[in-house]
């Protein structure tokens, strides 16, 4: 197993930022009865500061399986991959995880224990961020953009903001 090491977020913003916008990142989540699963965000926003912690805002639709999964645990982690896991980031994003028992397994990631949170972080991305929500505003809200808020309210997306409780990589 590789070794954790903490890493500076706001050092990995751009990176993390550039990674949205070319591809996506993965986001875990856990729900009360241990369950697991991922999906591929491509927006997302970091900022200063909640507590003292840096931020993390993202947007999840309630038709998706993992909307479920942050109402029931107010957690996640942002998991960025590297350039390797574009076919499994691409199956996170297309894929529902009602259709697999481990969606991790059927993508080939690794989930592993993270620091601060029970959602899992992934052992093939290179930086994994921690976050607890500590606010979120569900629909009808004008947050996103004229073409999102045309959806019927149900599939609206939820915005999550989160405190940035630890941000991790790997060394071998």
């Amino acid at each position: 197993m590789k070794d954790r090491r903490e890493l500076n977020l706001l050092a990995e913003a751009g990176v993390i930022l550039q990674r949205m916008a070319d591809g996506g990142v993965l986001c875990t989540g856990v729900d009360r009865e241990g369950a697991q699963n991922l999906l591929t965000l491509g927006w997302g926003q970091i900022g200063r500061s909640y507590h003292g912690n840096p931020m993390f805002s993202i947007a999840v639709a309630p038709p998706r399986y993992s909307w479920r999964f942050l109402e029931d645990v107010p957690e996640f982690v942002i998991a960025v991959p590297d350039d390797a896991l574009r076919d499994a980031v691409h199956f996170c994003g297309t894929r529902s995880g009602r259709d697999f028992d481990d969606k991790f397994a059927a993508a080939g990631l690794t989930p592993v224990p993270s620091v601060h949170v029970r959602a899992p972080s992934v052992l093939e991305c290179p930086i994994n961020v921690e976050c607890h929500i500590y606010a979120r505003v569900a629909p009808p809200h004008e947050l996103l953009t004229p073409e999102h808020r045309l959806s019927p309210l149900e599939e609206q997306h939820t915005i999550y903001f989160a405190e940035v409780l630890g941000t991790y990589g790997w060394e071998d």
